[in-house]
């Protein structure tokens, strides 16, 4: 017999099927119950997000970098309450941390490097308008070609 998961599908199963499941039910509540205890209650992924002021994407990344613990009961994923608290306490800020002063300036010299001297954006956006550019000037190229071909046609 193959192990149960969902309540769903325990209803759907034979009598016999369901008084696994349901002892199985019962069995991961009491473990459910343990860790709500021990962890000062659980949260699913939507709430930690809300508390942590993330995405819900967020909130599985953190799970699955080992900076929150998993626990899933009854199909469901849930994170620890104290953990949770343990990580706003943190004051963590969003993005990279500030480069230091001497690394600041070799990032600096290489950008300007990139561009012809005066501030033009990026070297990639350099790029891509010079390449618009060409774009433009055979697209004018053609049209000319095809208004010449019917100016010709009329007069023939």
């Amino acid at each position: 017999m193959s192990r149960i998961v969902s309540s769903t599908f325990a209803l759907q199963a034979a009598r016999e099927d369901r008084a696994v499941a349901r002892e199985e039910a019962r069995q991961q509540v009491e473990k459910m119950s343990e860790a709500m205890i021990k962890e000062k209650g659980l949260l699913n992924h939507a709430q930690a997000a809300l508390l942590l002021d993330v995405s819900t994407k967020r909130v599985g990344e953190l799970v699955r970098l080992g900076k929150l613990t998993d626990f899933t009961f009854l199909g469901r994923k849930y994170v620890s309450m104290r953990e949770i608290w343990d990580r706003n306490k943190q004051d963590l800020k969003a993005g990279r941390p500030p480069h230091p002063m001497g690394q600041r300036f070799p990032g600096r010299a290489k950008a300007a490097a990139r561009t012809d001297g005066q501030y033009a954006a990026s070297y990639f956006k350099k790029q891509r308008e010079a390449a618009n550019e060409r774009r433009r000037v055979e697209f004018r190229k053609k049209w000319r070609e095809i208004l010449e071909v019917r100016k010709n046609e009329r007069k023939g």
